[in-house]
């Protein structure tokens, strides 16, 4: 079964020390992203130690998921969002873009990337309206540290850092491909071009800073690169770059879990299923790599006749907002291929897959953590994929088993508790199936306990103050 023979990444947990550094020179931070926080928790969370000890103001910019009202992890204000006046066709028209080229493109499918001009000239439009909003919202702060966050919004970072006083960052949370990938498609150098406008960037995964470095190095051969100093020199000017695996907020899952324990216990009563259920939780796009998986459980019944009746395979499937006709396809291949396999292998009331079209709590999503036998996360290309984190901190009991795909970002880490398996394999993916269902209770928590300790030591907390840190310090 392929492996991956590096070691986990691990961050070193942030001070009170670190934290007195950052006093010297942390300015006011707008945080930049297409998405918000939704109510609590995630990076308002992980920035409350700065904004607690420095009394930092934190602007969060963002079109979707908002909360109705200010987040204050310290019990006085910290954090104030801001909903950028945008209209309507312009965002549809973006997120189109998003959805039918940038996301394939990014997520190694460049074949199935759509191309449409005028939705670029849309995109870059979204682009420069959020930058000029941000800047004249961020007016009265000098200076002001601007963290960007993934690609949607990746083009503000030239209105953005012409700005006299800012210090201007991003962090990349899908994977960056190859530079024979982003060289030969239309916009790639204009989203290169903005990175390298950035003080610092930070990836999820060294192979991902390799890709972007490649990629610099194709379109400027004239360019200064230090790969073992992980720094760009072009036209002047330096950016860095930083291999920073996303951490989760390990207590608010474990409390999550706590609070989830009796629901679990009775979901598969609920739902009929049997005592062990391999679970997958994924958004119906194609780097998820459902079908791949289903490819891999049909090896599975095939070959391992005894597990019939025995286990159940249950898929929640998260649809995509505003799908795109391609995305809409895939979910009907998706349950194509579902039905055709519990119609295979159908015995008496028996049929091997539950699905479950739905959007989960993360307090529901804690009760299924906790009830599975075995996650899988098969993605056959994913910037991190906390869902395989979060099962791990759910997991009080330190039992249950993870499935992971080698081409998952958060592989790495986790590599030496889940069993890792090459995505596009359906013998791999089985074999792992059938091996995970046959752990007894000593080797479960033997690999538990080794991610469990990993996802502690590399928490969301320490992940934003130390990107911060690197982006003012360093």
């Amino acid at each position: 079964m392929p492996t991956i023979a590096t070691a986990p990444v691990l961050l070193t947990p942030v001070s009170d020390e670190d934290l007195g550094q950052l006093e010297i020179a942390l300015p006011n931070v707008s945080v930049i992203s297409y998405a918000g926080p939704g109510g609590t928790g995630g990076l308002p969370a992980s920035l409350s130690p700065v904004v607690k000890r420095l009394n930092t103001r934190v602007n969060w910019f963002a079109l979707t998921d908002l909360p109705e009202q200010d987040f204050s992890p310290t019990g006085s204000s910290g954090f104030t969002f801001h909903n950028p006046n945008v209209p309507q066709w312009l965002i549809k028209a973006h997120r189109r873009f998003c959805q039918n080229y940038l996301a394939p493109l990014l997520h190694g499918f460049p074949e199935k990337a759509v191309f449409d001009q005028e939705d670029w000239k849309s995109f870059k439009q979204l682009n420069e309206s959020i930058a000029s909003h941000c800047l004249i919202a961020n007016s009265e702060s000098y200076p002001s540290l601007f963290w960007l966050h993934d690609y949607q919004l990746a083009l503000a970072a030239p209105i953005i850092g012409s700005e006299a006083g800012i210090i201007l960052c991003q962090f990349w949370h899908v994977p960056f491909p190859e530079a024979s990938i982003i060289t030969s498609y239309p916009c790639g150098k204009e989203l290169v071009d903005a990175l390298l406008l950035n003080r610092l960037v930070g990836f999820h995964t060294k192979k991902y800073a390799q890709n972007f470095i490649d990629a610099v190095e194709q379109f400027y051969p004239e360019a200064i690169v230090d790969r073992e100093a992980m720094t760009i020199v072009q036209k002047g000017k330096t950016c860095r770059l930083a291999i920073m695996p996303l951490g989760i907020d390990v207590p608010y899952w474990q409390d999550l879990a706590t609070k989830a324990r009796p629901k679990a216990e009775a979901l598969s009563m609920q739902l009929g299923l049997a005592h062990q259920f391999i679970l997958g939780v994924d958004r119906l796009e194609p780097n998820k790599g459902i079908l791949e998986r289903l490819n891999g459980l049909t090896e599975f019944l095939t070959n391992h006749k005894e597990f019939h009746q025995r286990f159940h395979y249950v898929q929640i499937a998260q649809e995509v907002k505003e799908a795109s006709p391609e995305l809409i396809e895939y979910k009907e291949a998706v349950e194509r291929k579902i039905e055709n396999i519990n119609a295979q292998f159908k015995q008496d009331n028996w049929s091997p897959i539950v699905y479950l079209r739905e959007n989960l709590s993360q307090q529901e999503l804690a009760a299924w953590y906790q009830a599975a036998a075995v996650l899988s996360v098969n993605s056959t290309a994913d910037g991190l994929n906390l869902i395989a984190k979060e099962f791990v901190a759910s997991r009080l009991d330190e039992q249950g088993a993870l499935v992971l795909s080698q081409n998952a970002g958060v592989a790495s880490e986790l590599a030496r508790g889940a069993l890792l398996v090459d995505p596009h394999s359906a013998e791999a993916v089985g074999l792992a199936f059938h091996q995970a269902l046959s752990f007894d209770s000593e080797e479960k928590r033997r690999r538990m306990m080794s991610m469990r300790h990993v996802i502690g030591w590399n928490q969301l907390h320490n992940w934003a103050v130390g990107f911060l840190r690197k982006a003012i310090l360093d």
